[in-house]
């Protein structure tokens, strides 16, 4: 089944933060074409005569007020004259109508803080959007701004510390820390999922594993009982079943690191699920130093939600018997997972009393759990 990207991906940031450099991206990595609308374009429709961007007054349009900041250092902070802040306000009007048009759009634009921000909020109520803040270091932005040429000195400076300020984004990026492929991944994978499935903070965000995720992953978490190549593999194919619409993997990344990760499996290897087509939730690993803390609640939270999402009534989810799954069974009945009825499995297969099993990981005790229909209409 494809998914269908959400319809707005809207992209906040300082000048020379590489806004347009991903928005293009964007363009080019989506299937589905999505117009690229920005604050840059939109400007450019006024008559030049009434802006002034070498450091001069402009009573109706753009310009910039010179200053310094705490430290002494110059800084160029944007004013708008009356006609400026109609362009302003014609941006967002201009914006909405492509939306109710039926139009995919990256948004590209400056707004300062929360109250800006949340102007854009009200005004694209009961679309689809995806909210992306977009920055780099200070010390780069203004590297970029000397090295592009065609912005005056300071100006980055000056937005650096007011764009952000109090703004709830469902995704914050960093285009210095990352490639533009991999935060071009990072907002595919959401823009894929719906909106109510955005588990996102300043500091913590559970998403779709992207490609880039793969060494990330085989680099922290290549066990003693295995080794990286197989590893790799195992994750290379989890990437392509991900493709194929058989599981999807949802990773928790905190501050560039993976902490951890869980599958919801559409073709579960528990036999009696695979008969009643109930997904499962499968491969759950918490990093050993972040466990105890509800992150291993908030992925199979976020898991069970997209199960509901695409109309499943039941999921299912599988547990050791030895001591180590102490802490794992106990969560999964406080979570409301109970036995499934069908005994335990060895390696996939139903047990048969008086046979010998093993006490290893392929003696599985299935649980299942009743979930709660919240299927997304776009």
């Amino acid at each position: 089944m494809k998914k269908e990207p959400l319809q707005i991906i809207y992209l906040n940031g300082p000048s020379s933060s590489g806004k347009t450099t991903l928005a293009k991206a964007l363009q080019h990595a989506f299937e589905e074409p999505f117009l690229h609308v920005g604050i840059d374009k939109i400007i450019g429709w006024m008559p030049e005569k009434i802006n002034d961007w070498t450091g001069g007054e402009a009573p109706l349009g753009y310009s910039w007020k010179k200053s310094m900041d705490a430290a002494g250092n110059p800084i160029q902070e944007l004013q708008a004259g009356l006609y400026a802040q109609k362009i302003g306000k014609t941006f967002q009007e201009v914006v909405l109508a492509l939306a109710k048009m039926d139009h995919r759009i990256v948004i590209d634009d400056v707004s300062f803080g929360k109250q800006q921000l949340d102007e854009w909020k009200k005004t694209l109520e009961g679309f689809q959007v995806l909210w992306v803040g977009v920055n780099a270091p200070l010390h780069i932005l203004e590297q970029r701004e000397k090295e592009r040429g065609n912005r005056i000195l300071g100006s980055a400076r000056g937005q650096f510390h007011k764009v952000h300020v109090d703004a709830s984004y469902d995704l914050e990026i960093d285009t210095h820390e990352a490639s533009i492929g991999e935060n071009v991944e990072k907002i595919k994978s959401l823009a894929l999922c719906p909106s109510h499935l955005m588990e996102a903070s300043a500091k913590n965000l559970i998403r779709p594993m992207n490609t880039h995720d793969i060494a990330k992953i085989v680099s922290r978490y290549s066990f003693p009982w295995s080794t990286p190549e197989k590893t790799k593999v195992l994750w290379d194919t989890y990437y392509r079943e991900q493709q194929d619409n058989i599981r999807t993997v949802a990773v928790l990344e905190k501050d560039n690191e993976i902490l951890g990760y869980g599958s919801l499996l559409r073709k579960p290897e528990s036999p009696f699920f695979a008969d009643k087509n109930i997904p499962e939730i499968n491969a759950i690993w918490i990093d050993e130093d972040h466990r105890r803390h509800g992150l291993g609640t908030a992925l199979i939270e976020w898991l069970e939600k997209l199960a509901s999402q695409e109309g499943y009534q039941q999921i299912g989810i599988g547990v050791g018997l030895y001591g180590d799954y102490g802490p794992a069974q106990k969560l999964y009945f406080q979570l409301g997972y109970v036995p499934d009825g069908n005994g335990i499995t060895y390696k996939g297969r139903p047990t048969v009393p008086g046979q010998t099993y093993p006490l290893d990981d392929d003696l599985i005790l299935w649980l299942m759990k009743t979930l709660r229909i919240k299927k997304f209409h776009g």
